[in-house]
């Protein structure tokens, strides 16, 4: 099931949109650092001088609204940006589209990143669903193998396609059961449930400084009350 935009666009797409969902207002500078944090540059192949013109496509898309300018000493006036409606609703359907994709491993990767913004049971049904849909490529392929082998006008090395394609379907499912299993325990914290991880005093100044929505902060700062 592909996400609701092309292949790398989507991935790309949610990333932007979800960083900047948690840390908005935003602005570049600190939405590029911190992902550079995160090296999407190797898992989800976003170079991050890419970013700044991922948030000038979303906003002229309306998913981005340009909320204002933070200034900073002599540094150059640094535009923030926060999530529209229609952002959200976007980043969200991303979200649900890629813990199910089939066609795009990147999407998937990041989908998972953006998981907690799901309620658990959502995310629950989600991957027990990718868990059926791999069971039953394994199966097809398998039947695939089958009738090459059977075929005497086909030759047998045409079977190692569906063998590397089987071997990669078998380790995601090993992952997909093991996160399942980890999502029924109560591992990880998703939308409604109260967060696992408290920010250090240096790291809320650190935020403070990087110029981060003040929300955010304020919020950081008082999630063990």
């Amino acid at each position: 099931m592909p996400g609701p935009a092309s292949a790398q666009g989507a991935a790309t797409r949610l990333l932007v949109l979800g960083c900047v969902r948690i840390f908005q207002p935003v602005h570049g500078y600190f939405l590029r650092r911190e992902l550079v944090s995160w090296e999407v540059d190797r898992w989800a192949h976003v170079h991050p001088g890419s970013i700044y013109n991922a948030l000038k496509s979303l906003s002229r898309s309306g998913l981005l609204e340009e909320v204002g300018v933070v200034t900073d000493g002599p540094r150059p006036p640094r535009t923030t940006y926060r999530l529209t409606e229609a952002g959200e609703s976007e980043f969200l359907g991303l979200v649900r589209a890629g813990l199910l994709t089939t066609d795009d491993p990147t999407l998937l990767l990041t989908a998972v990143n953006m998981a907690f913004a799901l309620t658990r049971d959502e995310v629950v049904q989600a991957i027990e669903t990718r868990v059926r849909m791999l069971e039953d490529s394994l199966t097809s392929l398998a039947a695939q193998m089958q009738e090459i082998l059977e075929a005497k006008d086909t030759p047998d090395t045409a079977t190692e396609v569906s063998r590397l394609m089987s071997a990669r379907d078998r380790g995601e499912l090993e992952w997909a059961r093991g996160y399942l299993e980890r999502l029924r325990s109560g591992a990880y914290a998703f939308q409604g449930e109260p967060p696992l991880w408290n920010p250090t005093p240096e790291q809320l100044e650190v935020a403070r400084a990087a110029g981060v929505g003040p929300w955010v902060v304020y919020a950081m700062a008082n999630e063990d009350t």
